[in-house]
């Protein structure tokens, strides 16, 4: 995922993404619902893949696959709770 900025819809940095095999995604529709609802789920993962240097998409997903394997039920009953009272 990233910006429309310049830089980004360069020949060459869409060359380099295809050679990469990298595949953008689209950006969501802005949502303040969504928005807040990820800011329980990001900084604990944000914080254990924080200097991590993945070689596939595949090791990225094991890697948060795993985290999200390693959490407590309250977390994700928090993070439930949180949602009913944003929707």
């Amino acid at each position: 995922m990233h910006e429309n900025a310049t830089a980004h819809q360069a020949l060459a940095t869409q060359k380099k993404l295809a050679y990469l095999d990298f595949h953008c995604l689209d950006h969501p529709p802005y949502s303040l619902d969504l928005g807040l609802l990820d800011y329980h789920l990001f900084p604990g993962l944000k914080k254990q893949l924080n200097g991590h240097h993945f070689s596939s998409d595949a090791e990225v997903i094991t890697a948060v696959e795993t985290w999200l394997d390693g959490q407590h039920s309250e977390f994700f009953f928090e993070w439930l709770a949180k949602v009913r009272t944003t929707g």
